[in-house]
């Protein structure tokens, strides 16, 4: 299976999930257009759930090629993907 250049990582851990995670995973697969475990058309994002990222105490977590995002919304999940795709362009 083809990766993107970009990996999106959201928790679906139990803490995450109690705090909002499952908003947030819906507005990474509503900016991207994919599902869990797929690739955008034009191979810039891959996304994918994860039962735990370990870092509960700022759930909801969302990790972007490596870089931790704590305490998501998902008007701010919007936001760094958004600019990432902006950056692509």
């Amino acid at each position: 299976q083809l990766h993107g250049k970009h990996t999106i990582r959201c928790c679906r851990g139990t803490a995450c999930h109690v705090r909002g995670g499952r908003k947030v995973i819906n507005a990474v697969r509503g900016t991207l257009g994919i599902d869990d475990g797929e690739t955008t058309d034009d191979m810039q994002f891959s996304f994918e759930t994860v039962a735990c990222l370990g870092a509960c105490a700022l759930s909801p977590v969302m990790v972007v090629d490596g870089t931790y995002y704590g305490k998501m919304t998902t008007r701010r999940a919007e936001q760094v993907l958004q600019q990432m795709m902006q950056g692509q362009r």
